[in-house]
C-alpha cells in the first residue's frame, strides 16, 4: 500500500498487487533494454511508487547492478558516485538530475548513456543542462502515477521527443476524451486521459 502525493486532493491510500508491479517492469524492460554492463545510480525512496518499482523491484528481479544514496540532493556525492561505480542508468526527478549536473566535476558524469527522469515536468533548462554536461547521454521523460504503478507513458531511447511524456507502455490502452461529453477529442486537441491495464490498481482503500 503507497500513498499517493496530495497534489491534487488529499492523500489517498492505493494498493499494488504483485500483478500490478510485475506488469509494470516488465513494460518498463520492454520499452528499455538493459545492457550487459549496466549499472543504475539508485537514488529515489521506496516510500514513492517510482522509486519503489524502477529504483528498487526492476533491479532485484532482473539482476541490475545498482548502487544506492540515500539522499538524492546531495549532488556532488551522487556525482561521485556515478564516477566511482562507472553508473549507466541514472533515474530520478528533474529537480534531482539538475542537482547532480549542477555539482558534477568535468568528467565525472562520462559513463551514463541513459537518464530517466518523471514525476514532475522536465522544464527546458534542465534538458540544456544535461546536454552539456552529458552531451553522450539519452534523456527519457515520462508519466506516471503511483495507481498504475506508476509509469503510463514514456519515451523510447531510439527516439525521445523534448518535453513529452512520449508514448503510454505496451500493456496500457489509453484514450482522451472531452470531459463535458465523454466522447473522444480530436487529434491536437485538449483532453482527459484515461488509462487501464495490468498495471493499474483496482482501487483506493475506503
Amino acid at each position: 500500500v503507497l500513498f499517493t502525493s496530495g497534489s491534487e486532493s488529499v492523500p489517498k491510500a492505493v494498493p499494488l498487487t504483485q500483478a500490478n508491479l510485475l506488469a509494470n517492469i516488465r513494460d518498463a524492460l520492454a520499452v528499455i533494454p538493459l545492457q550487459a554492463d549496466e549499472a543504475l545510480l539508485g537514488i529515489l525512496p521506496p516510500f514513492h511508487s517510482f522509486g519503489l518499482t524502477v529504483d528498487l523491484l526492476l533491479p532485484l528481479l532482473c539482476g541490475l547492478r545498482t548502487v544506492y544514496h540515500v539522499n538524492p540532493n546531495d549532488g556532488a556525492t551522487l556525482a561521485s558516485l556515478i564516477e566511482v561505480y562507472r553508473a549507466t542508468l541514472l533515474v530520478g526527478t528533474p529537480t534531482f538530475l539538475a542537482g547532480i549536473v549542477r555539482a558534477a566535476q568535468p568528467g565525472q558524469l562520462a559513463s551514463l548513456r541513459l537518464a530517466v527522469t518523471g514525476a514532475e515536468k522536465c522544464p527546458p533548462h534542465v534538458y540544456d543542462a544535461l546536454a552539456r554536461a552529458c552531451p553522450q547521454m539519452t534523456v527519457v521523460e515520462g508519466y506516471g502515477i503511483t495507481e498504475c504503478s506508476p509509469v503510463v507513458s514514456a519515451n523510447r531511447p531510439a527516439s525521445p521527443r523534448r518535453e513529452t511524456i512520449g508514448v503510454p507502455m505496451p500493456s496500457v490502452e489509453h484514450a482522451i476524451i472531452d470531459p463535458e461529453c465523454g466522447k473522444p477529442t480530436p487529434c491536437g486537441q485538449r483532453g482527459m486521459l484515461l488509462v487501464r491495464g495490468p498495471s493499474i490498481f483496482g482501487g483506493y482503500i475506503k
